[in-house]
């Protein structure tokens, strides 16, 4: 098995990092599914951590269905179930899809620019004035899921319009051509009524529930990068998340 990933000296808690290495290692096959997961002993060598720590993480596998509990028999590694979206890791649209095994393609609706109002003012702080107003249609499986309007500050991204957004990422695109990489985001959703032009992008009747989720993506120095509102289809678009409740001291 490969060395694992630990950094004692990071900022990230341990427990996170040993999830996140074994996370790794069985989606790139190097645990393999339907196996069991050596003991805890032989992981508090391996990642050199006390077992609390192992247990930890091993408990969030459990949470997000990597790792199955067998009693009397021991924790197998099990196929990650693909009905959710995955929160626990910043990823593209077409890398989430590809995680899950289905088909992606993105429609480009509109590329345009646009003045800064309060709302970019407030994200990206009042030096920035004019922005790229990106509107794609993002499908699954060829079935409409969100709807989606992404503002990108031109300042950032000289001549983003000779960029075909139906046939690639801007994550990659901003990597690639303008050495920005995105680091994290912070995300917010709100349950609303599909209006008329939701309807008829999302192919749902007019008033059904989706959800709106704003979306701002930031660099590797906490800079603002793009601001998304989506507004997706509640019955494909599920999200899950895991959540660790912190000891009291």
């Amino acid at each position: 098995m490969d060395k694992p990933k630990i950094d004692k000296l990071s900022h990230t808690p341990l427990y996170a990092q040993v999830k996140d290495d074994m996370k790794e290692k069985i989606n790139s096959g190097i645990l393999h599914v339907g196996d069991y997961l050596p003991s805890e002993f032989k992981l508090m060598e391996e990642y050199n951590v006390s077992r609390t720590t192992i247990r930890q993480a091993i408990d969030i596998l459990v949470q997000e269905n990597y790792l199955a509990r067998k009693r009397g028999v021991g924790t197998l590694i099990a196929k990650p179930k693909t009905d959710y979206w995955d929160l626990s890791e910043l990823r593209s649209f077409d890398e989430e899809a590809q995680r899950k095994g289905m088909v992606s393609r993105t429609k480009l609706i509109d590329f345009s620019t646009v003045k800064s109002d309060d709302e970019l003012a407030d994200i990206f702080g009042g030096s920035e004035k004019d922005f790229y107003k990106l509107e794609r249609l993002r499908y699954i499986d060829e079935s409409p899921l969100e709807l989606v309007t992404t503002y990108i500050p031109k300042s950032l991204a000289a001549n983003l319009e000779k960029f075909d957004f139906s046939n690639n990422s801007l994550f990659d695109i901003l990597y690639k051509y303008y050495n920005v990489k995105v680091n994290y985001a912070e995300k917010t959703f709100t349950a609303i009524n599909a209006d008329k032009e939701d309807s008829k992008a999302l192919e749902i009747k007019q008033g059904t529930a989706i959800q709106l989720v704003k979306t701002v993506t930031f660099d590797a120095d906490y800079n603002p990068v793009e601001f998304s509102v989506s507004r997706d289809r509640g019955l494909i678009s599920k999200f899950k998340i895991s959540l660790s409740r912190k000891k009291n001291r």
